[in-house]
């Protein structure tokens, strides 16, 4: 068995499918910042690693996990907002981006899709109440994602909240130190009562 493919087989075994030159780094044990240069540009040129941007790869021949790569294009950032409360019903429209918290705003365009990040306070982001650690990608719980969204847009409509653990609203509600936010949870936990009768 070749290095290469000695090497090519730690990133397939790995479950990932976006790797940084760090991780690269890390499964192939190389030090040597030239050394490691060299072998990734010899990955790519073979067209074993795709280059999605600088610093950041894909295997090539493996479907890209598209929660994986929004955490890769923006450190410090977590799936929320629209991707979550879609996937759990609570909106029901459908949108072609991938939404995620982060330290800055920016929309990512690139052959994989569009990946939108929208700024929240650091000390917010650092509240890691309502966040799931996949593995590969951190993810906001129904709840988490809910109270991003009214943090930074209001109480907007929403489709359907009675699947939304009350106590969990709450909870997470008061991590953004923010009066509105915690009465418009209140608000919501209050119409669903009234619904659920």
């Amino acid at each position: 068995m070749s290095n290469i493919t000695k090497k090519l087989l730690k990133l397939t075994s790995s479950e990932k499918t976006v790797f940084t030159t760090g991780d690269l780094r890390l499964f192939w044990n190389i030090e040597n910042k030239d050394v490691l240069k060299t072998t990734i540009f010899r990955a790519v040129e073979k067209g074993y690693l795709v280059n999605i941007r600088r610093g950041l790869y894909r295997l090539n021949e493996v479907k890209i996990n598209e929660f994986e790569l929004a955490g890769k294009l923006k450190k410090n950032s977590y799936i929320s907002f629209e991707t979550v409360l879609a996937q759990v019903g609570v909106i029901f429209q459908w949108y072609d981006e991938i939404f995620s918290a982060s330290d800055r705003g920016a929309l990512i365009k690139n052959k994989y899709g569009k990946f939108r990040y929208r700024k929240l306070p650091k000390r917010i982001l650092a509240d890691r109440t309502g966040i799931v650690n996949k593995g590969n990608y951190f993810i906001a719980t129904p709840e988490r994602a809910f109270c991003d969204k009214i943090y930074k847009d209001g109480l907007s409509y929403f489709d359907d909240t009675t699947e939304l653990d009350r106590e969990e609203l709450k909870k997470i509600s008061k991590i953004y130190n923010n009066k509105r936010v915690v009465k418009d949870v209140k608000k919501v936990i209050k119409d669903n009562r009234h619904d659920s009768k």
